[in-house]
C-alpha cells in the first residue's frame, strides 16, 4: 500500500554521528508549502535452480527507486541498507544511484533502510524497512516453498514530504530536470509504476487532512 511520510523523523538506535539534528538555522522556509517527492522500495528475489544449495537457494536484490526509475539524487545524498548481521560488511552506504545492494542466501528478514537527504534540504534522515520475500504467498497468506522461475518482487510506494521546505532547496528542485537512473538487472523486471488510483486516494487523504488543519488553526486563532 502506498503511504505519505511527512518528514522529518528520527531513525532510532542510530549512531551519534549519524542522529544530530541538521543546522537549520539559515534555513528560510517557505510557508503553508509542501514538496513531495515519491519513491518506491522492496525486494526482488530470484530462485538459483541448479545453482542453489542449502545456504544459497536465491539471489537476492534490495533497493530504492523513484517510481518510473528516476534518478533522485538531486534530493538524496546516500542511503543505507542495513542487513543481517551474518553477512560480511551488513551496513552498506550507497552515494549515488543505483541504490541498490545484490547478495545471495537462503532466509527470509527485515532489512532496514536509511535515506539521508542533500544538506540544503536541512532535513533529518528517514528509517525505512524492506522484508526481504524469497516465496510468493497464497491466498490464505502462507508461505508457497517451491521452485519458482517468476522473480518474488515485494515493493512499497511512500511520498517523502517536505513540510514547509527551504526556499532555495525547493527552488532547486523544482527546477530540476528529471533524468533516469541507471539501469540495472532487475530495472525491467520491476518497470514502470501505475499508481493513478493510489495517488488519488492519497491526494484525497491529505486534502482532507489540508482542510482538518485549516479547522483547527481558526479555532485555535479564535482562543488567541
Amino acid at each position: 500500500p502506498g503511504t505519505t511520510r511527512a518528514l522529518p523523523t528520527m531513525a532510532e538506535d542510530k549512531p551519534a554521528e549519524e542522529a544530530k539534528t541538521p543546522d537549520d538555522s539559515n534555513l528560510k522556509r517557505k510557508k503553508d508549502t509542501e514538496l513531495v517527492v515519491p519513491i518506491c522500495y522492496g525486494t526482488c528475489a530470484y530462485w538459483l535452480g541448479k545453482k542453489a544449495d542449502e545456504y544459497h537457494s536465491h539471489k537476492w536484490t534490495v533497493y530504492l527507486r523513484g517510481p518510473e526509475n528516476e534518478d533522485l539524487s538531486h534530493v538524496i545524498s546516500k542511503v543505507v541498507f542495513n542487513l543481517h548481521p551474518s553477512f560480511k560488511e551488513a551496513q552498506r552506504t550507497l552515494e549515488k544511484p543505483p541504490y541498490e545492494v545484490t547478495e545471495t542466501g537462503w532466509g527470509e528478514f527485515e532489512i532496514g533502510i536509511t535515506v539521508h537527504f542533500s544538506d540544503d534540504s536541512g532535513e533529518k534522515s528517514v528509517d525505512l524497512s524492506a522484508p526481504l520475500k524469497l516465496y510468493e504467498e497464497s491466498a490464505d497468506g502462507k508461505q508457497e516453498k517451491k521452485e519458482q522461475k517468476k522473480p518474488v518482487i515485494k515493493e512499497k510506494y511512500e511520498e517523502m514530504v517536505f513540510h514547509e521546505p527551504d526556499e532555495s532547496f525547493l527552488k532547486r528542485v523544482k527546477s530540476h530536470k528529471t533524468k533516469q537512473a541507471p539501469i540495472t538487472e532487475i530495472t525491467p523486471v520491476l518497470g514502470k509504476r501505475d499508481d493513478t488510483d493510489e495517488l488519488l486516494r492519497i491526494a484525497t487523504a491529505r486534502k482532507v487532512v489540508a482542510e482538518r488543519v485549516s479547522v483547527l488553526k481558526a479555532q485555535l486563532d479564535a482562543l488567541t
